[in-house]
């Protein structure tokens, strides 16, 4: 773990991985990352897979609720070189996705990656979780992806094909706590599956990113103690970060996996694939 704010990291452009962020792997393309926002010291996913594929030469749209945390990344994107265009929207909402897709496809004149990772957390047992919370939580999480899916996909059609890659969790996979969260993302891995089975023959791949206890805005929760916990949790021992789950998305997106899809990655340091009363040893 680096002593240094992410935000000076993000500064300098480079990552906690080691490995310079600086390439062509994305050279010509043309990405949409929803989510895409930044706001404080620790990086979400979506701001890292932006700011990667950036500097891996893609013209980046960054689709966000939030003109500030969209504003926040176009700053880090921009000031190291890098193309990218805001678009300020709900992937909730049709209209906005529509709108979206058109103007990032109008601003740089195609569509090859799509990114949709975008989410909210559910709160709740399944005594407790209120009605409008549990619509709430699919809306964005589930049928933001189709939605983002539904406008995307002509574009890469008529360009020859291209790559979609969604954002699970492993609490689609393992208990977790919360039904909504839990079920929104099974739901988003299925929606993967059945994608990639339809446009398989249009040249589109789909495939799936299943992150782990990441330290991310969203994972950045239960203090210094809970952080300790997660990083104890995976078969590494070491920290997770949301430029991991960057890494693996920019994998899923340009031509090195051109012979992969409808695939479910794990990106958890190995969490899911040992039982706890394995690992107690580990943790202990």
């Amino acid at each position: 773990m680096s002593g240094r704010p992410e935000a000076e990291t993000m500064d300098r452009f480079s990552n906690d991985t080691g490995a310079s962020v600086s390439g062509t792997r994305l050279a010509g393309k043309v990405a949409i990352v929803t989510g895409a926002g930044h706001e404080g010291e620790v990086l979400g996913t979506g701001a890292a897979i932006s700011i990667l594929f950036a500097a891996q030469g893609a013209s980046v749209g960054l689709v966000d609720v939030s003109p500030q945390r969209a504003a926040n990344t176009e700053a880090l994107i921009s000031r190291a070189g890098g193309r990218c265009a805001i678009v300020i929207g709900d992937v909730s909402v049709q209209a906005d996705c529509s709108r979206a897709v058109a103007e990032v496809a109008d601003r740089f004149g195609s569509l090859d990656v799509l990114v949709n990772n975008a989410g909210v957390v559910g709160r709740g047992s399944v005594e407790e979780v209120d009605e409008t919370h549990w619509d709430q939580v699919f809306d964005v999480n589930v049928k933001g992806v189709l939605l983002m899916s539904r406008f995307a996909i002509p574009l890469m059609r008529r360009g020859g094909g291209g790559s979609i890659v969604n954002v699970s969790s492993i609490a689609a996979i393992r208990g977790f706590g919360s039904p909504s969260y839990a079920a929104s993302k099974g739901g988003v891995l299925a929606l993967t599956t059945d994608m990639a089975y339809s446009y398989g023959r249009s040249g589109i791949r789909v495939n799936c990113i299943v992150p782990g206890h990441l330290y991310t805005p969203m994972g950045n929760t239960g203090g210094s103690e809970l952080r300790e916990a997660r990083r104890k949790c995976g078969l590494l021992g070491t920290e997770g970060t949301a430029w991991d789950v960057a890494w693996a998305a920019l994998f899923l997106a340009c031509e090195e996996s051109r012979w992969i899809t409808a695939v479910a990655l794990p990106v958890d340091a190995g969490t899911t694939a040992a039982t706890a009363l394995a690992m107690r040893s580990l943790v202990s």
